[in-house]
Order: C-alpha cells, then sequence, then structure tokens
C-alpha cells in the first residue's frame, strides 16, 4: 500500500506515535503535493469564469496538466523518502560497509523534490496572479508552502550530508543547494513586487 493511500488521520498517527516513523521528508512531499493541488484547484476555477481571456485560459489548462503531474509525483516521493530511510536503517543495524551509499540516496531524493518544488513556484505565483479573485489565498497559500517546504527540504539535505564522508559529493550537493537558496530568493523577490 502507497502510503498516499493512507487516511490522513493514519498517517499522522503514525508519525506521531511511531518512533523510528519517516516523517520529514513525507511531510514535506504531503505539502508540495497539497501545494500543487491548491495551484490545480485556483487554475480550474479560473477556467470558468467569464471574465477571463482565451490566453489565461489556455494557460490555466497548462497549469492543470502541471499541477496534476505534480501532486502525483509529489505523493510518490514519500514512498521513495520512505524506502531510503527504511534502507539506511537497515543498513546501519546490519553494519553494512557501504552504509554512505543509502546516505546518499537519502539526500538525492529531498533533492530531486526541492527542484520540482523550484519548477513550479513561479507558475504557482501567475497562477495566482492571473487566476480567479476569488481564490488569490488559496493561491498565497500555495506559494506560501511551496516556499516553506523547500527550505524544511534544504534543511534535511543539509543534515543528513553530515553522514557524508565523500567531499566531492557533498560539494556538489551543496553547489546544488546554493543555486536553490538563489533561485528561490530571486523568484520571492521578483514576485513579490
Amino acid at each position: 500500500m502507497k502510503i498516499s493511500d493512507k487516511t490522513i488521520n493514519e498517517f499522522l498517527e503514525n508519525i506521531a506515535t511511531k518512533p523510528g516513523t519517516p516523517a520529514g521528508g513525507c511531510i514535506a512531499a504531503l505539502c508540495a503535493a497539497s501545494s500543487a493541488a491548491l495551484m490545480e484547484m485556483v487554475a480550474r476555477h479560473s477556467i470558468n469564469n467569464e471574465n477571463k481571456s482565451t490566453k489565461i485560459k489556455n494557460y490555466m489548462e497548462e497549469v492543470i496538466k502541471i499541477a496534476s503531474s505534480s501532486r502525483r509525483k509529489f505523493l510518490d516521493y514519500m514512498d521513495e523518502d520512505t524506502k531510503a530511510y527504511k534502507n539506511v536503517i537497515n543498513a546501519q543495524k546490519n553494519k553494512e560497509n557501504d552504509i554512505e551509499e543509502y546516505h546518499k540516496v537519502s539526500v538525492k531524493i529531498p533533492l530531486e523534490m526541492a527542484k520540482d518544488i523550484l519548477k513550479i513556484i513561479d507558475i504557482i505565483k501567475r497562477t495566482t496572479e492571473s487566476g480567479s479573485n476569488v481564490l488569490v489565498t488559496d493561491g498565497l497559500a500555495a506559494l506560501l508552502m511551496a516556499k516553506v517546504t523547500l527550505n524544511s527540504l534544504i534543511y534535511h539535505i543539509k543534515f543528513n550530508l553530515m553522514y557524508i564522508k565523500d567531499k566531492d559529493f557533498k560539494e556538489e550537493i551543496n553547489t546544488e543547494i546554493q543555486f536553490i537558496e538563489e533561485e528561490l530568493k530571486e523568484r520571492l523577490e521578483t514576485n513579490s513586487g
């Protein structure tokens, strides 16, 4: 059973009461999926708005496709992150020699998720600005959630890098994180004006 097939209550109950349950990456993925869902909702509502131009309605059709695909992808990340976490735990228990490789995977998954969130931030912003005025708060909630989720993933990645000795790998990941942080700052500054 996929994690996303569980009820919300069951998922949160497991996190709250079962020590060792993968949490940070799963919650980030769920928040990212929720952000994409809000973006999709704004786009769907905007298509039905008689006051919107054909150009905007066509854009919203594209947003729906992107948001729907992103939502599913983020939900899949919940299972990918959980698998990576469990592999690290099992490697630790079994005292495997290649444990660092498992740690690398547990860094790469949130990094890919962070990149995917960065891709949709501009789309969320544009959808909110050109979409239905009735749902502007939902669009802003999607944007804020994406930003917070992206920042939480960056901290998650930085923490997990402590377990990795491979200097080249760490340097590569830190370079990617720096790029993501700079891009996020630039996009939010541009978007705030």
